[in-house]
């Protein structure tokens, strides 16, 4: 299962300050750096990177540069990557990797390339039987 909101935001707040923040918008985010203000606190800079990165679908990013910057707290906190944690890409998947998601079968997949490049996940509601049940099931499983 992949990491819920709350405990994203909840390791932001116990595992780096607000200095680190900034560095780390300044680095990877910098869409949110340029929102923070000199007395901001902590909580709300990790609110602002957690809604920009799933306003963005960038969530998958964001885990990456939190285990990158924080190892051993985010093991502790997340856990070793398993299977289920791992995103396919909607834009370089070929079409056995797109059936590994729930309810993508071959012709679904087959829509799905076809319909290339996404710009988001949610534009796979452009693609024919996809509508917003479907594009509920399979967000957490897909990033572009």
């Amino acid at each position: 299962m992949p990491a819920t909101l709350a405990d994203i935001r909840r390791f932001l707040t116990d595992h780096f300050s607000g200095d680190d923040l900034d560095a780390l918008c300044f680095d990877h985010f910098s869409e949110v750096f340029r929102d923070f203000t000199r007395d901001m606190t902590t909580t709300r800079k990790g609110l602002l990177l957690l809604d920009y990165c799933q306003r963005r679908d960038r969530l998958p990013e964001l885990l990456t540069v939190l285990e990158r910057e924080r190892p051993e707290p985010f093991r502790r906190v997340f856990g070793p990557p398993t299977a289920a944690d791992r995103r396919v890409n909607l834009n370089t998947a070929t079409a056995d990797e797109l059936r590994q998601l729930p309810g993508v079968g071959p012709a679904l997949a087959a829509a799905i390339i076809k319909a290339r490049p996404f710009a988001t996940v949610d534009d796979l509601l452009s693609v024919r039987n996809i509508g917003p049940r479907r594009l509920a099931g399979l967000r957490a499983w897909c990033v572009v």
